[in-house]
């Protein structure tokens, strides 16, 4: 991509929404990075009122991978080399603009043949220009030829289909349907500052249309999303941005003041906070690996106006952060394969693979056991993911229990009896939500207190 000229360009001139989206999409498809971590380092490449254009480029050409990379394979006779993956990424957003957006066509495929001149690639442009115009003329024929592939009808890459099939037989179209969809757009009303009633008639009020949540009582869905700034007081912490099925740990645990509380892998913060506006004064300790992530949080709950014990570690490695002080409750959030927010993280259709669940639970239960050590007798910890997979979950716990002669299963309302189970399905350990068209995210949650 082009650089600033001079010291006084700025790089919004420079790159446009598309070009940075190029950018973006080649290096998920590479593996060197997130979706969300890919935006953030990237995004303030473009000027402000384009955001909004690159996020529908990068998330859409992730939430149609499956479908768009069948449809390019098929007219390509030979697939790119990984050294002009860049290409690649060019015509996925060319099929994305063409299939998906009001892009006109001519414009789409002169986008994309232009964009190879910028990536100094001009020998390209003959044959871009070429597989988009057969898209254009062949595209119903390419579609039915291509739709009897399992991961062209439901959007999903093959190895997860057979996953979800195998574990969830009864739920799977709900599963798939759900992660396919845009997801809803649900607030955490701060019930230490506001009842979720009064802030629901302040939206009314503004035209912001909402729905009190069925399961977290602090719980509200928009019918249409706005910017954060339109919500009343969102700058004084009256609200945030958090959906349901994560809203219920804090509910879950039920803080109590003068508890001592960890949250261990606690980006982005959303967590935390709840936690905080559950009780005063808490004595939280928030426990994240990544530096930029931990910014996250400390931005998160500055604005909510509380204080935390903030510390950048492997939460993992009890020797590098614990002071030996046994903690009340702990909120364990493991890292895990998401596979239950695929719709909010649609890159995972590109880069998450059947090893990394492997890998993933090896991970969890180092946290999980090392972690267990700074939980004090007869206190509580709660297990969360937000996987739809048995293996981080369920069967996560199962080892866990037939490991730790100290720990027992407890029901997930035991510190807060008010609270309905009625979300979800019970599994053998804990309980596991999926994702719902509209409502909440897949999540899974189980409760253990130890004994001794």
């Amino acid at each position: 991509m082009s650089q600033p000229n001079t010291p006084t360009e700025t790089v919004s001139i420079q790159h446009s929404a598309r070009q940075v989206a190029i950018e973006v999409i080649t290096n998920i498809l590479l593996q060197q990075g997130s979706l969300s971590t890919q935006l953030a380092r990237h995004q303030t490449s473009v000027a402000s009122e384009h955001i909004p254009l690159l996020k529908e480029l990068c998330f859409g050409v992730c939430r149609q991978y499956p479908k768009l990379n069948s449809i390019a394979l098929h007219l390509l006779a030979h697939p790119f080399e990984e050294k002009d993956t860049d290409l690649y990424a060019t015509l996925l957003l060319g099929l994305y603009q063409l299939r998906y957006m009001n892009t006109p066509d001519h414009a789409a495929v002169n986008e994309s043949v232009e964009a190879c001149r910028l990536l100094k690639k001009d020998w390209a442009t003959k044959l871009m220009n070429a597989v988009l115009r057969r898209y254009q003329r062949e595209a119903d024929e390419i579609i039915e030829s291509l739709e009897s592939t399992p991961s062209v009808e439901y959007n999903q890459p093959k190895w997860l289909l057979k996953r979800f099939n195998k574990h969830w037989p009864e739920q799977f179209e709900g599963i798939v349907d759900a992660s396919n969809t845009h997801p809803p757009m649900c607030i955490r009303v701060n019930e230490s500052r506001v009842s979720r009633e009064t802030y629901q008639s302040q939206l009314q009020e503004l035209g912001i249309k909402s729905t009190a949540g069925e399961f977290s009582p602090s719980a509200l869905y928009l019918k249409n999303a706005v910017r954060v700034g339109e919500l009343p007081n969102f700058e004084e912490g009256f609200a945030s941005v958090q959906d349901e099925a994560a809203q219920l740990s804090a509910h879950i645990l039920a803080p109590k003041a003068g508890e001592k509380l960890l949250d261990a892998c606690a980006a982005p913060g959303g967590k935390t906070g709840h936690l905080l506006e559950q009780a005063h004064p808490l004595d939280l300790t928030a426990v994240e690996l990544e530096p930029w992530r931990m910014e996250k949080i400390e931005s998160n709950i500055a604005r909510l106006g509380y204080q935390a014990n903030l510390i950048c570690a492997d939460a993992g490695d009890i020797t590098s952060w614990w002071n030996g002080e046994p903690f009340d409750k702990i909120l364990l959030d493991v890292p895990c394969s998401a596979t239950g927010v695929i719709r909010r993280n649609p890159d995972i259709k590109i880069n998450r693979k059947p090893a990394d669940i492997n890998e993933l639970v090896e991970i969890q239960r180092d946290i999980l056991q090392n972690v267990w050590k700074t939980l004090k007798p007869s206190g509580y910890m709660l297990y969360a993911t937000c996987s739809l997979m048995p293996e981080e979950n369920e069967q996560q716990i199962r080892h866990f229990l037939a490991q730790q002669d100290d720990a027992n299963e407890v029901p997930l309302n035991s510190l807060a009896p008010e609270l309905t189970l009625e979300w979800g399905m019970e599994v053998s350990h804990g309980r596991q939500l999926f994702p719902m068209v509209e409502a909440h995210d897949g999540f899974y949650y189980c409760l253990l207190q130890k004994t001794a």
